[in-house]
């Protein structure tokens, strides 16, 4: 795959359209035709029935011959919304109302330069004209983005550390689907089956993580529609081998008040002020007896002294289901530049793991690169070292940035779960000489600024 090539091939497009008034509806409309070039490929490639009159080839073959173009366009997309894989994902009526012939043939003529990867067996080059499209093409700000978008470095730690193993995967807040999309390339990678689960109340982030995991060939259960996972659980029976997921960090539900008879709320209705313990508690209650879940929190509730979000914790730590906290730096996320956790639960933790917790503080990791803060190859082996350390019962407090603690301990300490209250950094005094320089420099610096106060007084006493 030529991805300059591509990338040249969609600034073309984004040209044709740049004076557009509605970039949501620009872009919604390229969704409708990659997915369109997706399927007629597919069709080719699998032998799958495809109307062969409909298919992108032969309307391309229609347009040199003066048909017109978007009302073949238009029947193409009406078939596919009949199969229930694009079933929601297209709206037809748009190539007749929102855009003219001129800039229907380009944008047609432009997307029928990608082609299926034969060696690979995807369709790389749609993946990668969608992802683009999705993130970099318009003006759409890294902060909206990140509202339903994960980065997929942390959607890869996450999932290094669950190691799924196959089965069933869920995510009852997918976003996009990076977390989703992360568990699949793992097991895929090792040869495993699986069956992957979501829920998102977002139509537009709901309708991209379809695009992304389709253009995959990726087999998905979101449900028939957005909804939301806490108030309209689509999903009520399901328990997953593994649960992951990057919740939101605003309330779950507005003023509405949680049921006391609800199933899912085993550690107690959680605080109205925060949706974590909901989310939380919603993961779990979808966990099967042997599964293990991965999520990510708000640093908040990790020693929150609110009644309900104390009890919830000591609930979880009395149940002896947490494995590990690992608090992560700042600015990983584009909607958020503040530190987050990972949680580990797992329903039975294993003999040599009972009754204590690895935490670890990873605020000082990774650095800043292109508006958010990345973590290194090194890094991130740590992090999954650390944790494998934990299971297989080795001390890592050799590490300044870990450290095993048991139950009883986090008791003591009103079950608090924030790492830096259980992890001592070995700090290095500075050398005598050191502190003589540094202290001769703030000399130097309270020097220079006593002068330039006087220099300002003096010119304030001038003008009076």
């Amino acid at each position: 795959m030529n991805e300059i090539r591509i990338q040249l091939l969609l600034n073309r497009i984004i040209s044709i359209f740049k004076v557009h008034k509605n970039e949501e509806k620009v872009k919604d409309f390229l969704s409708d035709l990659l997915l369109f070039r997706f399927a007629s490929l597919k069709a080719e490639r699998d032998r799958t029935y495809f109307p062969p009159d409909l298919r992108w080839d032969k309307l391309k073959e229609s347009q040199k011959q003066n048909y017109p173009l978007r009302e073949r366009i238009y029947e193409a997309m009406c078939f596919m919304e009949g199969e229930p894989e694009y079933n929601g994902l297209l709206y037809p009526r748009r190539v007749l109302e929102e855009f003219d012939d001129r800039e229907i043939s380009e944008i047609f003529d432009i997307l029928g330069e990608l082609s299926w990867d034969r060696e690979k067996d995807i369709g790389s080059e749609l993946i990668y004209a969608y992802e683009f499209l999705e993130r970099y093409g318009f003006s759409q700000s890294p902060k909206q983005m990140g509202e339903f978008y994960t980065p997929r470095q942390v959607g890869k730690l996450i999932v290094k550390l669950l190691a799924p193993k196959g089965g069933s995967v869920y995510d009852p807040c997918c976003g996009s689907g990076t977390m989703l999309l992360c568990a699949a390339d793992y097991m895929r990678e090792r040869g495993k089956n699986f069956r992957l689960y979501g829920q998102e109340v977002v139509e537009h982030a709901w309708k991209t993580a379809r695009m992304n995991l389709i253009l995959r060939g990726m087999d998905a259960d979101l449900g028939q529609m957005p909804a939301d996972s806490i108030g309209q659980d689509i999903q009520p029976d399901l328990k997953a081998n593994y649960v992951l997921g990057n919740p939101p960090f605003h309330w779950y539900g507005g003023n509405r008040k949680l049921s006391e008879d609800d199933r899912r709320w085993r550690y107690g209705i959680p605080s109205e002020k925060r949706g974590d313990f909901a989310w939380m508690q919603h993961m779990l209650y979808h966990l099967n007896e042997d599964g293990k879940m991965g999520a990510i929190f708000s640093n908040g509730i990790l020693n929150s002294r609110r009644t309900e979000d104390r009890r919830i914790r000591a609930g979880i730590l009395q149940d002896d289901i947490l494995e590990a906290i690992i608090t992560l730096p700042a600015g990983m996320f584009y909607a958020t530049k503040v530190s987050v956790s990972v949680w580990i639960l797992k329903r039975h933790k294993e003999d040599i793991c009972r009754n204590k917790i690895l935490f670890v503080d990873a605020r000082s990791f990774g650095k800043s690169e292109g508006g958010i803060t990345v973590l290194s190859e090194e890094e991130l082996r740590e992090l999954t070292q650390a944790y494998e350390q934990y299971q297989k019962g080795i001390d890592g407090e050799q590490k300044n940035f870990c450290r095993q603690v048991s139950a009883a301990e986090v008791e003591a300490e009103d079950y608090s779960l924030a790492p830096d209250r259980y992890i001592l950094r070995q700090q290095k005094l500075p050398e005598s000489e050191e502190l003589k320089e540094q202290e001769l420099r703030l000399e130097r610096k309270l020097e220079e600024l006593l002068a330039q106060n006087h220099d300002v007084l003096r010119q304030i006493l001038k003008g009076l």
